[in-house]
Order: C-alpha cells, then structure tokens, then sequence
C-alpha cells in the first residue's frame, strides 16, 4: 500500500520512522505471517498491522488448524485457546526480535489474543522509547 493510503494515524505516527510506514506495516505483516506458518505449521489467511506512536498492532483472520476446528465443535474450546496461547507465549522471543529489527524500536511489552468465531487473532506489542529517536 503506497504510504499516501495510509490511515491517518499510521501516517502521523510513523512519519519520523525512516522506513515509509507503507512498507513497514507490510513487513511486519508479512514477517509475522511467515513466523506462523514456519513454526505453527498454518498462518493466518490475512493479515492488518496497525501502528501508532507506541503500539504495533496485528490483526490476522484464520488459520485455526482441522483439529482445532474439531476441538472446537466439541465444546473444547478452552483447551484449543489455552494451547493456543501457550504457543503464543513460546513465541514471545521470535516476534519480539522481529518487530525490534523492523521498527528499530524496543519493545516493552508483549500481548496475545485468540477469539474463534470470528477466527481472529491479536498480536499487541508496546514499544519502548522515542518513535522520532529510533530508540
């Protein structure tokens, strides 16, 4: 998406980053995907990062596997969501790491989110320091 589509936030916000916030979100999207896939086995079937000042924000639909489908008609959705965010939390370092080499930013927190219908997924990370400072 070139950076003069960018919502109006996005742009505010990242417009001190050197990277053209355009191509940023869609790193980060595509970097987080691929995570997914090389270590779940399935990634989400679409992708939406959001950034602000202090806030990376990927919003991704699908990719619940067959067997946590099955789970689920089964009423154990507890468990296909308690694994799930315990494979979300085993991650914590790789995704961190990624959007540290990415924003070129620090992250100071991370947070993760799972709802099935809709299959959506949320990947929160708080970033630490200056956006106009790199640091």
């Amino acid at each position: 998406m070139p950076a003069d589509e960018l919502h109006p936030e996005d742009a505010a916000a990242m417009r001190e980053h050197p990277t053209p916030a355009g191509t940023l979100r869609q790193d980060i999207s595509n970097t987080i995907v691929a995570l997914f896939k090389q270590r779940f086995g399935r990634g989400p079937t679409s992708c939406r990062t959001y950034l602000d000042a202090d806030l990376v924000v990927l919003v991704m639909a699908g990719g619940y596997t067959a067997g946590e489908q099955t789970m689920f008609e089964a009423g154990r959705w507890y468990e296909v969501r308690r694994a799930r965010l315990a494979w979300q939390d085993s991650m914590e370092v790789m995704f961190v790491e990624a959007i540290e080499r990415l924003t070129e930013r620090t992250v100071k927190a991370f947070m993760s989110a799972n709802h099935q219908g809709p299959d959506i997924t949320v990947e929160l990370f708080v970033l630490d320091g200056d956006a106009s400072s790199g640091a």
